[in-house]
Parts: C-alpha cells; structure tokens; sequence
C-alpha cells in the first residue's frame, strides 16, 4: 500500500490525470508481473467492501430523480444497452480471430468496471487475469486519452 501511494503522489508532482490510479496502477502492474505480490486482501474485506460500494452507488439515486428526468434516463437505456450489443459483437469477433473463449472476452470487452467484471469473471471461472487486464487497459487508455482528445477537438471546432 505504501508503494502504491507514493505512485500516486509522483503521479500527482507529474500532474497526471487522476494521479492516484495511475500511479497505483504503475506500482501495482510491475509487481504483480513479476510475482511480487506481498499480501491478499481477506476475502471478508472483499465482500463488505463490494457491499458497501453498493449502497454508496444506490443511495445517490432516489424515485424522485428518476421521475423528473424521463428522457436522460431513456437516453441512458439505450446508450447502455447499445454499449453491451456493441461490446459483445466486438468480443465474439474477437474470440473467432484469437481463438479465446466468448464469454471471457464479453466480459473483458463489456462496459463496467474492473472489479465487478473481475468478480464475475472469477464466479463464473473465466479468464480472469484477461479479463482484468483488458480493463486496467481500458481505464489506463481514458485516463490518458480523454483531456488531450478533448482538447483537440475544442480546437477544431473553434479554431
């Protein structure tokens, strides 16, 4: 954990995006290439700390948001379920060129976040260094990618 934060604070001196996964990610990466892995996480820390993301993530909406704001949530709908269509077309592609197994590669592909796709790809007994591995790529690519992409196209669009 000490390794990993001070990631994050050299990270942060290099003003990188969101310095602290970054940086983590940087220290973290090597380490567990190379077999260096010092201590688990207790598989009890695991669990509550899923469940108490959970209701972290539940309790920001209430009936009342989703009532009032009927078209952003249609929107969001069809935006997600356009992202999984899209997402498992592109894995079952994938698995024909690599040879992979389908349902490791939907789940490495599929929009949501490493741990959740982690813990199903472990539930389920896929591939799960691939399918953490195709996220922390996913992550570590928007991270990098997202402001200077942004700002190029502020200057087409205002040149």
């Amino acid at each position: 954990m000490v390794a990993t934060a001070v990631g994050g604070f050299i990270m942060q001196g290099l003003k990188a995006p969101n310095a602290c996964v970054l940086g983590a990610l940087g220290v973290a990466i090597p380490l567990t290439g190379l077999a260096r892995t010092a201590s688990a996480v207790p598989r009890w820390l695991i669990n509550v700390a899923q469940l108490l993301l959970g209701c972290a993530l539940g309790s920001r909406f209430n009936r009342g948001f989703l009532t009032r704001a009927p078209r952003f949530m249609g929107t969001v709908a069809v935006t997600v379920v356009l992202a999984m269509v899209l997402s498992a077309l592109f894995a079952i592609g994938l698995a024909r060129v690599t040879g992979l197994h389908p349902a490791t590669l939907v789940l490495a592909t599929a929009p949501g976040g490493i741990a959740e796709m982690a813990v199903t790809a472990k539930v389920l007994e896929l591939g799960v260094p691939l399918v953490t591995s195709f996220h922390v790529t996913r992550i570590v690519l928007l991270l990098l990618c997202t402001g200077p992409l942004f700002g190029w196209l502020a200057r087409r669009r205002n040149p």
